[in-house]
């Protein structure tokens, strides 16, 4: 706002452009229409005693009317601001008297003369306000009217003027007050805006079980959200236990981590990783860990990361990976699964030239179960197979259902040929199961193919035609029995009998 009295014109402004300028400004400081405010009262009646006239106001013109902010003697709240004497002022940004207005013949004919109020004398000064590019700008007028002609003196105008600086101190003021007022209550939105996040950030927190923290990199501290307490079981007044930070984790986590933070500080780059945690009450949780840099003018600051309990959807994922993999009768490995870790040890194989035994077994006499006794009494045979496959003697060696009565088994990694020999004779052993149910018994034992896999130059499905092939040779000749797949013809006719001495071709070994 301005106290200044001289009139700042823009060089090129026109009259249209002006008044747009008063307007806009008018429209600014929010005061038409607004209830009425002792402060502008007091001014108003102070003008009308300074002068001794019967009439005063503080008016404001728009573009239809003049509206009195305040005013003393018979004055309307309002009236047209055509043929009215404020408006010239405004219009022209000047100070106005008029010594009897029946003698003017700009206001000679004005309705405001030739009837109530009968203004015959009128002297009214701008009132102004400053914009923000310095320049004054005039939203109305503060003036003096009376009924009689009288010849204005050459104060009159000056105490109008000094009286509207004052007007103008007082709209600055209350525009400051509005002005902070408005502040105050973005202030105070914002407050509850911040608040109402906060609220739904912890919400979603705990809906994700899912909390965030920040490392000052300078500092060398570390400020927990609520959710990273909860999901370390530890009361948010106990503040973050910075000391023992990592020890949630078990030794082999915490290094994984530890070289994670490392790289995101080295390179920058982001990191996601899963670990196994321990919570303050000594409780098994699985985590799901992310972090990434925080720059300040391209400068790191800080490390900004998430910590997410993930148990519950850690164990459903493994509960579908074990279904996935697994024979749901058996419990062991199922055909995807085995074919998976074959895949892995013939890699492995290929690296260090190492050979992969692989057996395939099928069951004698198990659709005479199925027929005779029902397929219960042939799904218990099925897991009582699969239970001695998974006996202690056979540790190391991953059995799987192919699917029906086909199983199959991966030799350990270290087992020669002559582990491999002594093995299989246990397992022929093993596999005889007799079934005694409804009155009747039936037997049941196992037949075996065995394939090396240097000889199906370490191909999956060829390493497994060689053992099938084996399979069906030892059925033809004799079932309950063991072969190995050769490629020489003569050693391919070589057996291994259940009980017996091994019965092989000469030089020829498992």
């Amino acid at each position: 706002m301005a106290s200044t009295r001289s009139i700042v014109l823009q060089g090129n402004t026109s009259n249209a452009q002006r008044e747009a300028l008063r307007q806009q400004a008018l429209t600014e400081i929010a005061l038409l229409d607004t209830p009425p405010e002792r402060e502008f009262d007091a001014l108003a009646q102070l003008a009308q005693r300074m002068l001794g006239t019967g009439m005063s106001s503080i008016t404001l013109i728009d573009p239809e009317r003049q509206w009195f902010k305040a005013r003393c003697g018979p004055l309307a709240a309002e009236t047209p601001r055509a043929q009215a004497f404020c408006p010239v002022v405004f219009e022209t940004e000047e100070p106005l008297t008029v010594a009897d207005a029946r003698l003017d013949p700009r206001f000679a004919a004005s309705p405001f003369v030739t009837s109530a109020p009968k203004i015959r004398y009128y002297a009214g000064v701008p009132v102004r306000v400053r914009r923000s590019d310095g320049d004054a700008i005039t939203i109305g007028t503060l003036c003096v009217l009376d009924e009689q002609p009288r010849e204005p003196t050459s104060t009159d105008l000056e105490v109008l003027a000094e009286l509207a600086c004052i007007a103008e101190a007082l709209i600055e003021a209350r525009a400051v007050a509005l002005r902070a007022a408005e502040a105050a209550e973005e202030r105070r939105l914002a407050v509850d805006g911040l608040e109402r996040e906060r609220r739904q950030f912890k919400q979603a927190e705990r809906m994700a079980d899912m909390g965030s923290y920040r490392y000052d990199i300078e500092k060398q501290t570390t400020s927990w959200s609520d959710g990273v307490f909860a999901i370390h079981e530890l009361p948010v007044s106990s503040g973050v236990p910075t000391g023992e930070i990592m020890n949630f984790f078990p030794e082999t986590d915490r290094a994984l981590f530890r070289a994670a933070v490392g790289r995101v500080l080295d390179t920058g780059e982001p990191f996601e990783m899963d670990a196994d945690f321990v919570t303050a009450k000594g409780n098994a949780r699985r985590v799901r860990c992310s972090c990434e840099i925080e720059l300040v003018k391209g400068r790191p600051v800080a490390l900004i990361g998430l910590i997410q309990d993930i148990t519950e959807r850690h164990g459903l994922e493994k509960r579908l990976r074990h279904q996935a993999r697994t024979d749901d009768l058996t419990q062991l490995a199922n055909r995807a699964e085995f074919h998976r870790v074959l895949d892995g040890r013939l890699r492995e194989a290929r690296s260090s030239d190492v050979d992969v035994a692989v057996l395939v077994i099928d069951l004698d006499g198990f659709k005479s179960v199925n027929d005779r006794l029902g397929h219960a009494t042939g799904d218990d045979v099925l897991r009582r197979v699969a239970e001695r496959l998974r006996a202690p003697c056979y540790a190391g060696c991953f059995p799987a259902r192919l699917g029906g009565d086909e199983f199959a088994i991966l030799a350990p990694a270290a087992c020669d040929r002559a582990h491999l020999t002594a093995m299989v004779q246990r397992l022929l052993h093993d596999l005889e199961i007799v079934v005694d149910g409804q009155g009747q018994i039936a037997r049941v034992t196992g037949t075996i193919g065995l394939a090396w896999s240097r000889e199906a130059g370490q191909d999956r499905d060829l390493l497994l035609r060689h053992a099938d092939a084996a399979l069906y040779a030892a059925k033809r000749r004799q079932k309950g029995t063991a072969q190995a797949y050769s490629t020489d013809p003569d050693q391919r006719a070589a057996q291994i009998h259940g009980a017996s001495a091994l019965e092989l071709a000469p030089n020829r070994r498992l």
